[in-house]
Formats: C-alpha cells, structure tokens, sequence
C-alpha cells in the first residue's frame, strides 16, 4: 500500500486547495519553481501538489503560506467573503476537513485579518506511533485544547504526555513531536489548536 502521503486526493476540499495554489502562484506570474524557491521545498512537490498526486503535510502547508505571504487559514479555506471589523461567528463544525497525514484539520476565523494567531479544529487520527512517519517540527508556538478523546503528545527531550477532555497543553512547535490518537479506535480526538508562527 502507498505511504499516505503519496495516496491522490481526489476529494473536493484538495482539488480545490490545488487549484487554489496554482491560481494564486499564476496570478502573481510565478512559475512552479519560483513559488517552491520561495516556499523552501522541492519544485516536484509543488507539481504533485497542484496536479493532486500529493496532499501537502502541515509543515508544507505553512511554507506555502510563507511563500505566498497569507495565513495558512488564508491558503487552506474557500476565498473568504469580504466582512465589516473583525467580528466571525462560527457555528458547529466549519465544512469539510482538511485531510493531512495523520491529521484533520478545520481552519477558524479566516475572515478575521491581522492577527497574531491562527486557530483549528483538528482531529488526530493515527494512534500507533510507529505508523507516525516523520515527527512534525514548524515555526510556531503552539497550543492545544482537548475537547473530545485522549491525546498522547510526544516530544523531544519529554516524556509522553496523556491528556484528556479539558486539558491543555503549551509547547514550542520547532521542537519535534508527534500528536497521536490514545483510547479505542473508535474514539475520537478532537482539539482546538491555537499556534502563532515566528
């Protein structure tokens, strides 16, 4: 079976974020090199990307944002309707998750602009550490609220962390870690994640 990571996404939510990708690097004439130049990755993966042969991990996510100077919500949600101040509303689960390795992701407050944050809802959906891959490491400070489920953090240097609905944990996302689904495989784990990028 292929690694995760090289499954085609052929669901809507990452036709449309491919599309979206190669629109906006058209637009600013880029060609594919100049946007992975920018982003800090290979020009191959960007091609996988916006043909759909490749869904984008978080970390890549975030260069492609960098490169792009947006907000990773600017990036990964539908073009966002022009609002009056910086008053969003959000009402139960936002659309369509966002599948990442071991991860869905739902972006919060896109709309809101100029802030020193970005939040999500993201379930963690890998449970055995071994299937884990690649611990993620990014340039953020991070934070996560376990609404549902447990969570088992791993990190560099820590022993591993369980947690549970209600509790929280702050960390340094350059550190390297692993967020990993704990309990039954039918139990969900669903948190909000708060990270502001360096």
């Amino acid at each position: 079976m292929a690694p995760l990571t090289d499954r085609p996404r052929a669901a809507e939510p990452h036709q449309e974020l491919a599309q979206r990708i190669k629109r906006w690097r058209e637009a600013r004439g880029w060609n594919q090199q100049a946007l992975a130049d920018r982003a800090g990755f290979a020009r191959s993966t960007l091609s996988k990307i916006e043909n759909g042969l490749l869904s984008p991990t978080f970390e890549i996510l975030l260069k492609l944002a960098q490169g792009f100077g947006c907000t990773l919500s600017d990036l990964v949600r539908a073009e966002p309707v022009a609002l009056v101040g910086r008053l969003v509303v959000e009402r139960g689960t936002p659309g369509v998750g966002i599948d990442n390795p071991n991860t869905r992701l739902w972006p919060l407050g896109a709309d809101l602009r100029g802030r020193p944050f970005q939040s999500m809802l993201v379930e963690f959906t890998q449970g055995d550490l071994a299937g884990f891959g690649d611990w993620n490491r990014h340039e953020t400070d991070d934070m996560l609220h376990v609404l549902s489920g447990v969570l088992v953090l791993h990190t560099e240097g820590y022993a591993p962390v369980t947690l549970h609905p209600g509790d929280t944990v702050h960390f340094d996302g350059t550190m390297p870690h692993a967020c990993l689904r704990g309990g039954t495989e039918t139990e969900t784990c669903r948190c909000l994640y708060v990270f502001a990028p360096r």
